[in-house]
């Protein structure tokens, strides 16, 4: 059986601050994101990758309601843990740092001179930043895993406590990703995640639902 899902840790924001305004996106819009500045996820879900400078896309997380990601202030976004391919790189073999919307998404921008003016914010964001770069090692440890079967379960687990919303039988994941999204993710072929899917179907361990969302059973 899959792992319970644990819902992630809310940020607290006074009046005054939650008064910044909301920026909205839509699927496959991508968020800038400066040096100096964080956005924190009010709805929705963002994608978080980097580009090598070979133009590979590699996959580094998801964040989703509450959620923060952006540049550390005073430092760069390059200063996040990173993976590929079951190896580390340094921020130097990438050429640039995407955030992607995967459906509707509102997210408000800090910049520099709001975490100055909510110095409690900078406190609460560095928690948060600290957190990612734990699921970022994960990722890394999901990728050098062996056997495709093995390393798509733990990223489906990875998923379940990262973007999944608790239903009547299990956690249905937020996102409908494609079968060519998930193999390009954990680095194997569409044909291999539609047939181990298929497996993890016929022991019972997920469905798909009618919007064609993965619910992980309990």
């Amino acid at each position: 059986m899959f792992l319970s899902h644990k819902p992630s840790s809310k940020l607290y924001l006074g009046k005054s601050v939650e008064e910044l305004p909301l920026q909205r996106y839509e699927k496959g819009d991508e968020i800038v994101t400066l040096d100096s500045e964080i956005w924190q996820i009010y709805r929705g879900v963002v994608q978080l990758s980097r580009v090598q400078l070979d133009g590979t896309e590699v996959v580094v997380g998801w964040v989703t309601s509450n959620g923060v990601f952006g540049a550390l202030v005073g430092g760069n976004a390059a200063s996040e843990a990173v993976y590929s391919r079951g190896r580390d790189l340094s921020h130097d073999s990438f050429i640039s740092y995407r955030a992607v919307a995967l459906g509707d998404v509102y997210a408000r921008r800090y910049a520099a001179q709001d975490i100055s003016r909510y110095p409690q914010l900078g406190r609460q964001f560095l928690t948060q930043f600290s957190d990612r770069l734990l699921k970022s090692q994960h990722l890394l440890t999901i990728i050098a895993i062996k056997k495709v079967e093995d390393r798509l379960k733990n990223m489906l687990l990875l998923m379940k406590q990262e973007i999944g919303q608790p239903v009547s039988d299990g956690v249905r994941l937020q996102v409908r990703f494609t079968h060519q999204h998930l193999a390009e993710v954990i680095n194997t072929t569409r044909v291999t995640v539609t047939r181990t899917l298929g497996d993890f179907q016929r022991q019972e361990l997920l469905y798909i639902d009618g919007e064609k969302h993965i619910v992980l059973k309990s």
